[in-house]
């Protein structure tokens, strides 16, 4: 008989075995990553200073991710992309990294799994996109939504917009100055409560989410 106990535990446990498994960059505090800033900075900061797990229905919703991510290495390498192709910027003594799934020469792209189909880029996924524009010095980057439900596909090219970056710019210097000085963020309530690992410590989690994915 078999000594395996099958239950949810067991199987939030398969992910976390996939998921743990990857190389995730490890950052000094004048280092930060696009996707940090444009997340809570609150949070942000929680993630680098306690090292907290994820709650484990995230990990399921970011393996699906990356189990895209690795489904279409292979054809994408085949066709002369290279694959999370790294960038960097200097913001004085600070510095800002991309990381875009595919790129072909000057061409990038950022896949996204999704289960609502949205009418035009979410702002969080230009915020990040148009970033890398800048950071990569790209000439054209697309933003991929993959459709988990239907498996239908939709691209949205994004036009560069340097407003937008100078703000993820100044984000990336305010989440720096408060790990250098240890100085705890504003918390910026949004639908992302719902998936944070920090609002038992958040001072002003949002309790009803509009919205969201």
């Amino acid at each position: 008989m078999s000594t395996v106990q099958v239950n949810p535990n067991f199987i939030y446990e398969l992910f976390s075995d996939i998921y743990y498994t990857k190389e995730f960059p490890v950052y000094t505090d004048l280092e930060c990553s696009v996707t940090e800033t444009i997340d809570c900075l609150l949070r942000a900061f929680f993630m680098r200073k306690t090292r907290r797990a994820l709650l484990n229905s995230k990990i399921v919703i970011l393996s699906f991710g990356d189990l895209i991510h690795m489904a279409l290495r292979e054809p994408l390498l085949k066709r002369g992309f290279k694959c999370e192709q790294e960038g960097k910027y200097e913001i004085g003594k600070y510095t800002l990294y991309s990381h875009t799934d595919a790129v072909h020469d000057n061409l990038g792209l950022e896949f996204k799994t999704i289960t609502r189909k949205p009418h035009e880029v979410l702002t969080h996924h230009f915020l990040q996109a148009n970033a890398y524009f800048h950071i990569q010095d790209l000439h054209e980057i697309h933003v991929v939504y993959i459709h988990k439900p239907s498996g239908t596909v939709t691209t949205y090219p994004i036009q560069p917009h340097t407003p937008s970056f100078d703000y993820v710019k100044t984000r990336a210097i305010r989440f720096c100055y408060s790990l250098t000085h240890n100085i705890t963020p504003n918390p910026e309530p949004s639908w992302r409560c719902l998936f944070c690992e920090f609002t038992d410590v958040c001072p002003t989690p949002l309790k009803t989410v509009r919205g969201g994915m």
